[in-house]
């Protein structure tokens, strides 16, 4: 609920633009202490973490970008308002793995252990980043009753004056549980077959974001693309139903061939 917290003159720094940051730092550093667990150098590591988290923001805005178009087709510096709120992750995920052949050959790396020292990293970003959507009003949820409802001032995203459900906390704590998770998994899962915790966090952060998609999001996501399924439900499914097929395709049930 705090859109711009910060006014130096004439410069805003707003809270979603410190949770994104914040994220990217959290996400660095995470990878960094993970990537020893598949045998990733700490310095290729940062490196790779830097290139496909900027891939990743890159993807996330074009992917809301083309979601959202109604609001960008009469204000186009728009576009580049990434502060203002309006990232949408799996276009990060789409953006990253299509840019990671180019820097997996050039850190020398291969990418079942790099993905599985990613997915810990991608979930704490994510964890932050709602904290943003939070803060900027987007990603809001539906109209509620209930106690734990918010109220957004005038000037956020989200409606202004009606109680709704705190989404984004929920699955800011929900993400962060899985982050937990996660990095046990790596520790469990060292010098088993690589892809069982990347197949985890797909699994995880799919099931997430649908239950979100399904009981709490009241925001706008897209024309319907099946039925009345916008298109961030659709992706949910499909992360979830990949991530369980990974999990029985590269699971820590054998050991490293």
């Amino acid at each position: 609920m705090f859109p711009v917290p910060v006014q130096l003159g004439p410069l805003s720094l707003s809270f979603y633009g410190l949770m994104v940051a914040a994220g990217v730092l959290a996400a660095l550093a995470l990878f960094s202490y993970t990537a020893p667990r598949r045998q990733i150098s700490p310095a290729a590591a940062r490196d790779f973490c830097f290139w496909m988290i900027l891939a990743g923001l890159l993807g996330s805005r074009v992917w809301y970008v083309v979601f959202h178009w109604p609001e960008f087709s009469d204000d186009l510096p728009g576009v580049f308002a990434y502060w203002r709120g309006g990232l949408m992750f799996q276009g990060g995920v789409v953006a990253a793995l299509l840019l990671s052949p180019v820097f997996l050959r050039r850190y020398n790396l291969k990418f079942w252990p790099a993905a599985d020292v990613m997915a810990p990293s991608l979930a704490l970003g994510q964890c932050f980043g709602r904290l943003g959507c939070f803060a900027a009003g987007c990603c809001y949820g539906r109209p509620t009753d209930s106690t734990f409802a918010v109220t957004f001032p005038p000037g956020s995203l989200a409606p202004a004056g009606i109680p709704l459900m705190p989404v984004q906390l929920i699955e800011s704590a929900a993400l962060l549980v899985l982050t937990i998770v996660l990095v046990l998994a790596i520790k469990a899962w060292t010098g088993r077959r690589p892809g069982g915790t990347a197949s985890l966090y797909l699994a995880g952060t799919g099931l997430i974001r649908l239950i979100m998609e399904v009981f709490f999001r009241g925001d706008y996501r897209g024309e319907p693309i099946i039925g009345t399924l916008p298109p961030t439900t659709l992706t949910a499914m499909a992360a979830l139903a990949a991530g369980l097929i990974l999990l029985i395709w590269r699971g820590p049930q054998r050991r490293m061939e």
